[in-house]
């Protein structure tokens, strides 16, 4: 998560702009330098830009302004302000109606996640997200009785569509977190993959582990010999052009990249996977921006074919089981026809 919160402070109104970060330093920065602890806190400002903001008096440490090579100790608290740029920015939140309601009640809302949205805050992406759409639809700070804080019941990656759950309850958020924790929650994806499995139906039983031959330290890789953590997939074929298949996949562990790696390691990568789906360099080039006609032309699509399709679970305050379910995206359906 990108945003710190200061403990005993209310959450943050994320419907509006940041004007002021509040931050607890913690064991993990204890003596480190004040712009290198805030460039690994606040991850979506380069360290020139936090530099900057410290010469010109917008950091605070102990309520007094300090100096980028201050040290910072253990429970020392920081505030950062955050200037008013000059010119509007783009909107904080998406578009009001780009998001899709698939359910919505008192409890919960469940919405259809388009592919490229983010679900919260990360890295150098600080708006846009479903949670600052979220905060958009239901928070009322300035009118107590009607503000509602939504909270993630789960989370699908940016590139990843579908079901996305978000409480509005806090009791309730607990009660259904708890179903996750519990792995009483049945959540079904579709993916298209290269490719068709060798079974129309199997269990995937491969430990998942860091990839020991690749130059890319976010990459994992399925392990035959017993090592790795244990992570279970059940896949099921369910129709094909002969170069792309659509697969019904329902994950018994929840794994980093699980469904990915898995489907990869029995020789149907996802169509589009930047990562599992070919070699590092693909990935390389996508990071730096450069991707190669070439190269853009074997991923076939500018994201992985992974669709959350269905999230079955018990609803504490109605009493019985729901499932709700996202049709598949017409990227991913237009690979099949």
């Amino acid at each position: 998560m990108a945003l710190p919160q200061f403990p005993g402070d209310p959450p943050k109104d994320l419907s509006r702009p940041l004007r002021e970060v509040k931050i607890l330093i913690d064991q993990r920065h204890d003596g480190a330098r004040l712009d290198r602890a805030l460039a690994d806190i606040l991850t979506w400002r380069s360290r020139t830009s936090i530099h900057r903001l410290i010469k010109e008096g917008f950091v605070d440490v102990q309520g007094e302004n300090a100096r980028p090579a201050s040290r910072v100790r253990c429970k020392d608290t920081v505030i950062v302000r955050i200037p008013k740029a000059p010119e509007p920015k783009a909107r904080v939140a998406p578009d009001a109606d780009s998001i899709p309601v698939l359910h919505e009640d008192r409890w919960m809302v469940v919405i259809d996640k388009p592919a490229g949205i983010l679900v919260h805050p990360a890295g150098r992406s600080l708006y846009g997200t479903v949670i600052h759409w979220l905060h958009e639809r239901y928070r009322r700070p300035e009118e107590p009785e009607f503000d509602v804080v939504p909270r993630l019941l789960h989370r699908i990656d940016r590139e990843t569509s579908g079901v996305l759950a978000a409480g509005l309850d806090e009791d309730f958020h607990g009660l259904v977190a708890r179903q996750f924790e519990e792995r009483k929650v049945r959540k079904t994806y579709l993916a298209v993959v290269h490719g068709r499995p060798d079974q129309d139906e199997g269990l995937i039983d491969l430990g998942i582990g860091p990839a020991r031959r690749s130059s890319v330290r976010l990459r994992l890789e399925a392990r035959r010999d017993g090592s790795g953590q244990p992570a279970l997939t059940r896949y099921r074929f369910l129709r094909g052009t002969g170069q792309y298949s659509l697969v019904e996949l329902h994950p018994r562990t929840g794994r980093t990249h699980q469904l990915r790696v898995h489907m990869a390691a029995i020789g149907c990568p996802l169509v589009g996977d930047k990562l599992y789906g070919h070699g590092d360099e693909i990935f390389l080039e996508h990071l730096r921006g450069e991707l190669s006609e070439e190269n853009k032309e074997k991923l076939v699509l500018d994201r992985h074919a992974l669709h959350s399709w269905r999230f079955r679970f018990f609803h504490p305050e109605r009493g019985d089981e729901m499932e709700i379910e996202a049709s598949l995206p017409q990227d991913m359906e237009g690979l099949l026809d």
